[in-house]
């Protein structure tokens, strides 16, 4: 009989233990696709607007003029990261060099450096991973004393 209920009890704290891991695996789920929607919205929006600067035949060169930033670097060179390089390359803006976490991973004319490394001064470094601007500014900020700027700020500033 003990055994009958002691059966019983575990097989019923087994279901209650996978309802509840299932349910906390499906929230986390939705919670990271959440996250995964904002970020490609804030891109999109991003480079809509960005597209329309370009139409207008304006660049991003005018926001940097505006604010004395004549040497940048750029914190990221995924596809943003590379788009601002490409913006910026024939013009007054000197870009000195990139930073990024992935160092292998980078192709650029640009030198590559991490945030661990000895970095030049510039007026400026421009993060073009804007979703984690917060995060990475602080990391920067505790490394060097130039502006920090989002890529983001500098589209919709123009």
């Amino acid at each position: 009989m003990k055994k009958g209920i002691v059966s019983i009890l575990s097989t019923v704290a087994g279901v209650a233990i996978g309802a509840g891991a299932t349910t906390y695996l499906a929230n986390k789920s939705k919670n990271q696709q959440q996250g995964c929607i904002e970020r490609y919205t804030t891109y999109y929006n991003m480079l809509n607007q960005w597209l329309i600067l370009k139409t207008e035949g304006r660049s991003l060169e005018e926001y940097f003029k505006e604010n004395n930033y004549n040497k940048v670097a750029i914190y990221g060179m995924g596809e943003l990261g590379c788009r601002l390089y490409e913006d910026l390359k024939d013009t007054s803006i000197e870009v000195k060099y990139c930073i990024d976490r992935n160092l292998d991973g980078v192709y650029s004319e640009l030198d590559v450096f991490s945030l661990d490394d000895e970095l030049e001064e510039v007026d400026a470094i421009v993060v073009s991973p804007v979703y984690d601007f917060e995060v990475i500014e602080k990391n920067i900020s505790e490394k060097v004393d130039y502006s920090v700027i989002s890529l983001e700020d500098v589209i919709y500033a123009i």
